[in-house]
């Protein structure tokens, strides 16, 4: 996978760490590399995870970099703690530390850039950052990105009856319905997770079904 790779350096994670950024005089005054700082919390991080808050702070301009005007922060947070890259508080921390210093902008629809660099080159050196927490971040992103497109366009409804719960499934285009399907959930959890399992890849359900009506077997 391609990705865009306007860069940030160690030097620029280790200003990140302060509330009041800027893109000047960010080099270390005695030399320590600030990812080899592990100074994040670790709660929810799986081994391989990020430990060091500019690594973290690095990550969150990765992949906004990477999925610009399209991922929010609560898309970032969610993926980094669905994939046990880094811990929740530390992602949420670091997001609203780049949105304080203009490094990342959000958007009035939520969705965040990259913001100015007041004439600094930000260069995202991708070997600051392991191979594998670069390539789940942005997978996971994009995994609940098009979660979030199949809940927008393929509606869901769980109605209470006296058995139970009712989930009606749609797959749509536009305002037609190309599958209506009812299913009974004797629970509402049994419910929410039908819903979930279907939103995650509706186009799958509807061509298995379609498969199986067609099938000469």
């Amino acid at each position: 996978m391609l990705l865009y790779t306007q860069s940030i350096s160690a030097e620029v994670a280790m200003a990140l760490n302060n509330d009041e950024l800027t893109t000047q005089d960010l080099r270390s005054k005695d030399g320590e590399n600030p990812l080899l700082r592990f100074d994040a919390m670790m709660a929810g991080v799986k081994a391989g995870g990020l430990r060091s808050i500019s690594a973290i702070n690095l990550l969150v301009c990765y992949i906004v970099a990477n999925l610009s005007g399209r991922v929010k922060a609560e898309t970032i947070t969610t993926a980094m703690e669905e994939g046990e890259l880094a811990n929740y508080f530390e992602v949420a921390d670091a997001i609203a530390r780049l949105k304080n210093s203009k490094l990342i902008i959000e958007n009035p629809d939520g969705t965040l850039t990259l913001g100015d660099t007041k004439g600094a080159p930000i260069e995202l050196i991708e070997k600051d950052l392991p191979l594998t927490v670069r390539e789940q971040s942005i997978k996971i992103c994009q995994k609940i990105l098009a979660k979030e497109d199949f809940a927008r366009e393929n509606k869901t409804e769980i109605i209470a009856t006296d058995k139970g719960f009712d989930v009606v499934l749609h797959v749509s285009d536009m305002d037609t319905d190309f599958m209506r399907l009812t299913l009974f959930a004797a629970t509402r959890e049994q419910a929410e997770v039908i819903r979930e399992k279907f939103i995650s890849n509706p186009v799958a359900v509807y061509e298995t079904l379609i498969d199986g009506i067609f099938s000469n077997d």
